[in-house]
């Protein structure tokens, strides 16, 4: 995953206001559709902001936010085999 300073010891930075993109690699066993959203949040905020990822070839998936506030951002990936569309692309 990255932004990924040094395996995570050390923050990635950014200025108030620039877009700080997420880009993983996100992948399941089989046939299955994958969907991923990023989880964001400043660090004094309780609830975390969710955008959708959207693939982009070959296991790699982004999305981004905008840094609103000075400090700590923290974010995190959360993906899941969606059911739904991997019925809907068999038939």
């Amino acid at each position: 995953m990255r932004p990924c300073i040094d395996c995570g010891r050390f923050p990635a930075k950014r200025s108030l206001g620039d877009r700080v993109t997420v880009v993983a690699d996100i992948f399941a066993d089989g046939h299955e559709q994958v969907a991923a959203v990023l989880r964001h949040r400043h660090e004094t905020a309780r609830r975390w902001r969710e955008v959708p990822m959207r693939p982009l070839g070959n296991d790699r998936w982004d999305a981004a936010f905008e840094a609103e506030q000075l400090g700590l951002h923290r974010f995190s990936v959360r993906a899941w085999i969606d059911r739904f569309a991997t019925w809907a692309g068999e038939a």
